[in-house]
C-alpha cells in the first residue's frame, strides 16, 4: 500500500513537472499534452525545437559580438602599449637626470658638478642633523638648494682683491653667483671650477641636442602609431556595431519563431501559452 502511494506521488510529480516546465496545459486537456496524436506531437516538437533554436541563436549572437570586441582589443591594445613605451623612452631621453659626478676634486664651497647638472648646495638645518652634529657624529650635511640642467647654461669667472666669483647664467637668462672668500679658497682653484662648469655645459648642450633629435623622431613615431590606433578603433567600432546589429536581428528572428511555436502550441497542442 505504501509503495502504491509513493508511486502515485512520484507519477503526480512527474506529470506536474512536464506540465509546468515543458508543456503547460490545462488539467482538463492533459490528453492533448501527453497524448499520442500526431498534431499534438508536432506542436510539442515545434515548441521544443523553437526553444533550442532560440537558445542557440542567442549563444551564437553573443559569441559574434564578443569575438568582434576581442578582435578590436587584440589590435588596439598592442598599439596602446607601443605608444606608452615610446612616450616613456622619449621622457628618458629628455630627462637624463644628474648623471655621474664630474671632476669631484675641483668642487668648491656650495657647487657640485655632474654630467648633466650643476647643483647649488646649502647646509642641512633639519632637526635630526642638528642633533647629530651636537653629538659629534661628523661634519654638517648638505641639502640641494638649486639644481640646474647644464644644457644652455653659461659660467664665468670673476674676482676682486678679497673674493672670487663664479657667475652662472641660467637658460632663462637669469643669474646666480657663487662667492668664494680668497682667505679660504684659492683663486686658481675657483677659476678651474668655473672652466670645468663651462666645458661640461658645452658637452651637455651637444648631448641634449642629439637627444632632442632622437626625441623628435620618437614623437613622430608616436603620432604615426596613435593614428594607426585611432583607425583601428574606428574599424573596430564599425565591426562591433555590425555584429551587434546582426545579433539583434538574429535574436529577434529566434524570438519570432518561438512566439509562433507558442501560438501553434496554444491552437493545436491544447495547452496554455508556455511561460518560456
Amino acid at each position: 500500500m505504501r509503495f502504491l502511494v509513493v508511486l502515485l506521488v512520484l507519477a503526480g510529480c512527474f506529470l506536474a513537472g512536464r506540465w509546468l516546465v515543458g508543456y503547460p496545459s490545462v488539467p482538463s486537456r492533459w490528453r492533448y499534452t501527453l497524448g499520442p496524436g500526431a498534431e499534438q506531437r508536432a506542436a510539442r516538437q515545434a515548441l521544443s525545437a523553437a526553444r533550442s533554436q532560440r537558445a542557440a541563436a542567442r549563444r551564437d549572437a553573443d559569441r559574434r559580438v564578443s569575438d568582434a570586441r576581442r578582435r578590436v582589443v587584440e589590435i588596439v591594445q598592442p598599439l596602446q602599449l607601443r605608444v606608452q613605451e615610446l612616450q616613456s623612452a622619449r621622457q628618458v631621453l629628455l630627462r637624463p637626470g644628474r648623471g655621474a659626478a664630474v671632476r669631484r676634486e675641483l668642487w668648491l664651497g656650495e657647487l657640485e658638478l655632474y654630467e648633466h647638472a650643476l647643483v647649488f648646495t646649502k647646509k642641512d638645518t633639519r632637526e635630526d642633523t642638528r642633533q647629530e652634529q651636537s653629538q659629534g657624529e661628523g661634519a654638517a650635511r648638505t641639502a640641494v638648494d638649486e639644481e640646474l640642467p647644464l644644457g644652455g647654461l653659461t659660467a664665468t669667472f670673476d674676482s676682486t682683491r678679497s673674493h672670487a666669483f663664479i657667475r652662472i647664467t641660467r637658460q632663462d637668462h637669469s643669474r646666480r653667483s657663487a662667492v668664494f672668500s680668497l682667505g679660504t679658497y684659492d683663486e686658481v682653484a675657483v677659476d678651474a671650477l668655473a672652466e670645468a662648469i663651462h666645458n661640461q655645459a658645452v658637452k651637455d648642450t651637444e648631448f641634449r641636442a642629439d637627444r632632442q633629435v632622437r626625441a623628435d623622431a620618437i614623437a613622430a613615431e608616436v603620432k604615426r602609431v596613435e593614428a594607426e590606433r585611432a583607425e583601428a578603433e574606428e574599424r573596430g567600432r564599425t565591426e562591433v556595431a555590425a555584429a551587434t546589429k546582426r545579433a539583434h536581428a538574429e535574436r529577434e528572428r529566434a524570438d519570432a519563431l518561438l512566439r509562433n511555436a507558442k501560438d501553434t502550441w496554444v491552437s493545436q497542442g491544447g495547452g496554455l501559452r508556455p511561460w518560456r
